[in-house]
């Protein structure tokens, strides 16, 4: 019987969907996996999450906050549990990365599957396979996957939900959001949006379902006071609930004191064009910030699937008004944009990253533009719908490939290179400090301490010139003060306007271990401290 049924699924055509999405999602696997051998070196911000794991694994309490992270997240609890499998703490934590990135793809299938036909579905699904920037992510060591894996079965839930008067998914949706705000706390946004999904939209048993999803938050966050007050711990900077109010009103703030800067500058006495640009810029603040905005949605979409999206707009009225499914997908989704516009306005930084928090909610306009193309492809040139479907499927293969598979960060290696070397120079049993700009700091003073049994921090000091001092002899003495070893030096990274290291370092005082090169650093010279 079981022999049967498995050559049905190879053979039947009724199974070619099936056959056809474990094709696809074994694809986004592989070009995963490939981005995972071919990442060479820990992103910076990653270093800190794996010092988190360490500090954790190695029962460091004071250390869990202590180095550059006020917050706990789950991605760098779940580092700890992988580095028990693998004894890697760099392959663990880019582990956690790839599995939960690659089982997303799963969870987008069946999400999309609720709202698509089986051809729909596999195409868009194909499109999040080949994505960059959910392909990049699975190899570094970030908390987006984690976060991506919890927001789409969350949204998996809620949705089933609406089509089934569930219960006991709404209650699983609310966890899951939970779960997915712990990793990124902009996810909090889903609940914000569920909860006035639930208390606008006319349905059934409306009180009981809104009691059943604000259960868990209710619980966790009253067990999250009393747990952190006994622990004596700050629970706004723990959990970064800080931040949810900030958000909202320091761009305002922001904006006030830029357009007070913009206004003392313009009143200086400059020539030619840029008083009357600063002028007009003092004014168009707000549209600086949109383009600001518009440039990273273009950058995080991909050129050839945004055209999908902007092709699947136009259906997208006609559908709210049809469906409450994509009524609250849509509403998650402009919130999110509102979310990401306010971030410009209070930091005025934007990396493609974080347009994932729009990207997966409005996967639905990807699957409503796909439909279009298919249609226009089997009533214009009358494919049959398979081969519309490989035609299309061919298509974001030949553009998304090229794009997928290349190596990352190869040039970096020369900063793991240095860090090694320092390790094998002094061992692993105590702790190395290394003195660098903050540019190249987190990944020389990490791969130098990897195999340390501990938690030491990756980076200790966040002013360089202030290590630096007014002279040469004030530098050696604050670097034999500090206990620092190394001293990684770098042309272009010298602080402005100091003495010249290289014309006056002392032999009694350095002793050169090697010279490297970066088109970013320029020349590279590592120094042993005596």
């Amino acid at each position: 019987m079981r022999n049967i049924i498995i050559k049905d699924l190879i053979t039947d055509d009724k199974y070619f969907s099936f056959r056809a999405a474990i094709l696809v999602i074994l694809l986004g696997v592989a070009i995963r996996l490939f981005c995972f051998q071919y990442t060479y070196i820990v992103n910076p911000d990653g270093v800190l999450y794996i010092h988190q794991a360490r500090a954790i694994y190695y029962g460091l309490w004071d250390s869990i906050l202590s180095c550059s992270l006020g917050f706990l997240s789950n991605y760098s609890i779940l580092i700890v549990g992988f580095y028990k499998i693998f004894g890697d703490w760099v392959v663990a934590a880019k582990s956690v990365s790839f599995i939960f990135g690659s089982v997303t793809l799963i969870l987008l299938y069946l999400l999309l599957g609720r709202f698509f036909n089986d051809n729909i579905t596999l195409l868009i699904t194909l499109v999040f396979a080949l994505m960059p920037d959910f392909v990049d992510r699975c190899a570094d060591v970030v908390r987006g996957p984690v976060y991506w894996f919890w927001l789409v079965l969350g949204l998996y839930l809620f949705i089933t939900q609406i089509e089934k008067r569930n219960y006991l998914y709404l209650l699983l949706s609310s966890l899951c959001f939970l779960m997915a705000s712990w990793a990124r706390i902009e996810a909090i946004l889903f609940i914000l949006v569920s909860f006035i999904y639930l208390v606008c939209v006319k349905q059934d048993k409306k009180i009981q379902k809104i009691t059943i999803f604000v259960i868990p938050v209710v619980f966790i966050s009253l067990f999250s006071i009393t747990a952190l007050t006994i622990f004596n711990k700050n629970i706004p900077d723990l959990y970064r609930t800080h931040e949810i109010t900030t958000k909202f009103f320091a761009p305002l703030n922001e904006y006030k004191t830029l357009n007070v800067s913009l206004a003392e500058l313009m009143n200086q006495n400059l020539e030619g064009t840029l008083p009357h640009f600063l002028h007009k810029a003092r004014n168009l603040i707000w549209l600086i910030a949109l383009g600001t905005l518009m440039k990273g949605f273009v950058g995080a979409y991909f050129y050839p699937f945004l055209l999908i999206f902007i092709i699947g707009l136009h259906r997208i009225w006609t559908k709210i008004k049809e469906d409450r499914r994509v009524l609250y997908l849509t509403l998650s989704a402009g919130l999110s944009l509102i979310l990401l516009y306010l971030h410009v306005m209070h930091t005025w930084t934007m990396f493609n990253r974080f347009f994932i928090i729009f990207i997966i909610p409005s996967s639905v306009v990807l699957g409503f533009g796909m439909e279009k193309i298919i249609n226009f492809l089997q009533t214009r040139f009358t494919l049959k719908p398979p081969v519309a479907l490989f035609v299309v499927s061919l298509l974001i293969l030949c553009f998304a490939l090229p794009k997928n598979l290349k190596p990352r960060e190869m040039d970096k290696l020369v900063f793991k290179e240095i860090g090694e070397l320092i390790g094998r120079r002094e061992g692993n049993h105590s702790e190395i400090e290394v003195a660098t700009s903050l540019h190249s700091l987190r990944w020389t003073s990490f791969y130098a301490n990897l195999n340390y049994r501990g938690a030491p921090c990756p980076q200790k000091y966040n002013d360089f010139e202030a290590i630096v001092g007014g002279s040469y002899k004030e530098f050696v003495g604050n670097l034999k003060k500090g206990g620092i070893q190394y001293f990684l030096w770098e042309e272009r990274h010298w602080p402005i306007k100091r003495f010249d290291f290289i014309k006056s370092q002392d032999p009694k005082d350095f002793v050169t271990i090697g010279r490297w090169s970066h088109p970013d650093t320029g020349r590279l010279i590592l120094f042993e401290v005596i």
